[in-house]
């Protein structure tokens, strides 16, 4: 990976992520075997309470077909990308040049998922959120997961910032932001409706630029 800065390219150009991980942690384009995945978090109490406008999916079809439909039409369209977030595959991280498709190459089950929105190509900008399920919910896998993310940004999309917004009292968020770059430059009382009470939650903006990521 690591295309020109200079300019934002399409997301309808970009079709694979085959081999972006960060240590034992990959990001990739989601499947149909990643919906229990996507059903369990569209109902954790944590997800819903802490994001805004988390679609709560009846049951696992419905969770199918926002993977197979909704999220691929969005990409193609430029308006958002989405990733599923999972653990690379027993057998040691893939080779340079490891053809699309292996099982190294797209890891296991999704362990959450992630996405950049609010895609701004006149700024160079984006906005980043990501969920992982109760298990997954370590330091270092979250911090890898959003750096990979980050990363695709930045090399695959030429981004020149990306932004992120914490609710207030989500400190554990705030936290694996900063460790891995970004920086607290704001606070927004009353940003965003909670999925789980529709309450107004106030938050924290933080960005990240290319130079600033680790």
């Amino acid at each position: 990976m690591g295309r020109n800065r200079g300019a934002t390219c399409s997301l309808s150009t970009v079709k694979a992520l085959s081999g972006l991980r960060d240590g034992q942690v990959l990001i990739r384009r989601p499947q149909e075997r990643d919906a229990d995945t996507l059903l369990a978090g569209s109902h954790d109490p944590l997800v819903r309470e802490f994001m805004q406008g988390i679609l709560s999916h009846s049951d696992r079809e419905s969770a199918v077909r926002w993977i197979t439909e909704v999220a691929p039409r969005l990409w193609e369209a430029d308006r958002a990308a989405y990733f599923a977030v999972a653990l690379a595959a027993e057998g040691g991280p893939a080779e340079e040049g490891e053809p699309e498709g292996e099982p190294e190459a797209e890891g296991g089950p999704a362990i959450g998922l992630a996405e950049l929105v609010d895609l701004r190509p006149e700024e160079g900008a984006a906005e980043i959120s990501f969920w992982l399920l109760p298990e997954h919910r370590r330091m270092r896998t979250a911090a890898s997961a959003m750096r990979l993310v980050c990363r695709f940004g930045f090399e695959e999309l030429g981004l020149r910032r990306i932004d992120a917004y914490a609710a207030a009292e989500n400190m554990g968020v705030q936290v694996v932001g900063a460790s891995i770059g970004f920086r607290r430059t704001g606070f927004r009382p009353a940003l965003f409706r909670s999925s789980r009470t529709q309450e107004l939650r106030d938050a924290v903006y933080a960005t990240l630029v290319p130079e600033d990521l680790c």
